[in-house]
Formats: C-alpha cells, structure tokens, sequence
C-alpha cells in the first residue's frame, strides 16, 4: 500500500492504495485541474471585459470631468520654499494665486516660470484700463510713461501688504535718446518679450531680462478680459520700436498689435518673487 500527496495552491491531492488505483486517481485529478484553470481563465477574461465596458463613456455622451483641487499658499510658504530651494516643488507655470486686495476681495495672478527660488507672476486679467501717456509718444520710453506711474501709484498699494512684502523688484533696462537705462519696480507691465519672444522683424527691442513665459506660448492663452468690457486689448511696456508715437499691445485674439500712447486699454501688472 502507497501513499501520494499533490498540492496545488489550496488544492490538495491525498490517496492511499496500489499503483493502479494512484494511476487512476491522478489522472482523474488532472483533469479536474484542467476544468477548474478553465473556469477561472473564462471569469478573468469575464472581468476584464466588464472593467472595459465601464471605462467606457455612456451612449448618452457624458464625459469624465476634471476638477482643479486649490490649497493654501501664504507669502511665508513660498518665502520659506525660496530659502529652501524648492520653489518650482510648490509653484509651477498655468498655477493660479488668488492674492487679497485692500476692497477685501482678491486678484489672480498666474505662475509664468518658476524655478528653485524665483517665480515670475501676470495677473490673470485686467485690473483696469487707462493710457500709456496723455499724448501720442512714446519719448522717455516705459521708464517716464504715464503707464508706469500707473501701475507702481494706482494699482501696486491695492496690494496686501504680506504679499507686497515678497515681491522682488524687477531689473529692467531701456535705451532712451541713445543712453541705457536701468531701473527696478516690483510691479510693472510684461514686455513684449515676456509674451511673444524676441521680435525677428524689430518691432520691439527689449534689452532687459525679458524671455517668452510659458504661458503666452499660445494665442489662447494670451487673451484677457477688462472687468464688464469682456476680452479687451491690454498693453506692454514695449514701445514700438519703428514709431514714436506707440506701445505694443496684445489684442483680443492674443496676437500682437500696438496703439498710439493716449488709447486707453488693459492693465494686467506681472510681479517676481
């Protein structure tokens, strides 16, 4: 009398008795086996279509939806991320900033680069509309334009103050009446740089720190809106380098474009921290 012990998984084979009648139990016991791998090939397959079926959109055409997820960004988190040398962990470009403003409400502003310890920021759309100069020139560049007095007297000290306290001064630089000029404001105009890249034609001819930003790569993402005006044009700090009498300017179709100085148009001031 022999004894012969199979298992498989939790499947477990026992007989006693001759080698005939181990022969037959085996035999019998490897056609089970077969039967039941069968069994469960077909309900893996079963499931797999079914899992399919589900990620399917229904017939009646919905389809998945995303939601953006806000957290909590304060000055002192992104200060410490600076010191710390992980800015672009916690901030990268298309990420929106909803900074409080003095009415109580707030402005957005949109991440256009980011890095290890510096991040460069546009508002999202128009804080208002008004002139570069009172008459049509662009003499004295952005540097001495009504424009600039704008943004650093009318719109700068709306900002609340914790958030002030981390902009950066941006250096900019331009030539006026053949001498270079440089200065710094920790709120100012984009240039047309910053929105369309360096201009093969000549049409502006920015010589400061000036790069395309990620997030004017595309026309659509150029667009703003001015308050009830709806999409509106918006200036640049760029004077249009062939004409003395103009800034440049992004139209309502996010292509580039310019207006005489006393056109009134969009404001949408950027900052870097």
């Amino acid at each position: 009398m022999a004894q012969v012990k199979i298992k498989v998984g939790a499947i477990e084979f026992t007989v006693n008795g001759g080698a005939e009648v181990i022969a037959q139990e085996r035999e019998a016991f490897t056609d089970y086996l077969k039967h039941k791998m069968g069994e469960d090939i077909l309900a893996a397959k079963r499931w797999r279509r079914e899992m399919r079926t589900q990620q399917r959109p229904e017939p009646d055409g919905t389809m998945n939806a995303r939601r953006v997820l806000p957290y909590k960004v304060t000055p002192e988190t992104l200060r410490a991320a600076i010191k710390e040398g992980r800015l672009d962990g916690i901030i990268k470009p298309f990420d929106e900033i909803d900074i409080p403003i003095d009415t109580g409400g707030t402005v957005t502003a949109v991440c256009g680069y980011s890095d290890s310890c510096a991040a460069r920021f546009v508002f999202k759309d128009c804080w208002d509309e008004a002139v570069m100069n009172d008459e049509a020139t662009n003499k004295g560049g952005y540097f001495k334009s009504k424009g600039r007095a704008h943004v650093l007297v009318d719109i700068l000290p709306h900002i609340a103050q914790e958030w002030r306290a981390i902009f950066k001064p941006r250096q900019m630089a331009e030539v006026i009446d053949g001498e270079t000029v440089e200065y710094a404001d920790p709120l100012w105009l984009p240039s047309a740089t910053d929105v369309f890249g360096p201009s093969e034609k000549g049409y502006w001819k920015d010589i400061d720190d000036s790069f395309q930003l990620e997030i004017f790569k595309r026309e659509r993402d150029r667009v703003k809106e001015c308050g009830d005006n709806g999409t509106y044009p918006y200036w640049l700090r760029s004077v249009y380098a062939t004409d003395a009498t103009r800034f440049r300017l992004v139209y309502t179709d996010g292509g580039y474009s310019s207006n005489n100085a006393y056109y009134s148009n969009g404001f949408a001031p950027g900052f870097d921290i």
